[in-house]
């Protein structure tokens, strides 16, 4: 299954750089080279509605057996405005969930 949604993901991508290498002789060598920089990590700040500012550090995890999926793992410092905000919205989060009337089964 989730080889053939990777692979639907990744055509509708496999036909714009095909079309790019057809259009743009630059963009043709520069693909086949390969000149272009990859990133596993990084920060990003988000503005979020209730919490404010959050300064989340990010990691790509590839898996082995088929690179074309990756999970991307959001996360903040232990002790930092950002990690008291993300456990404020995860209470906040809990709380609702237990006011929910619940199905019988």
């Amino acid at each position: 299954m989730f080889s053939s949604v990777s692979n639907a993901v990744q055509r509708p991508r496999r036909a714009q750089l095909e079309e790019l290498s057809r259009l743009n002789a630059q963009f043709r060598h520069w693909w086949a080279d390969h000149h272009f920089a990859t990133r596993d990590t990084g920060t990003k700040h988000l503005c979020h509605p209730i919490v404010g500012d959050l300064h989340l550090d990010w990691n790509a995890v590839t898996w082995a057996a088929d690179p074309d999926l990756q999970i991307i793992v959001w996360s903040a410092e232990p002790g930092t405005p950002t990690h008291d905000a993300l456990r404020l919205l995860g209470r906040r989060s809990e709380s609702r969930c237990n006011q929910r009337p619940r199905l019988k089964r």
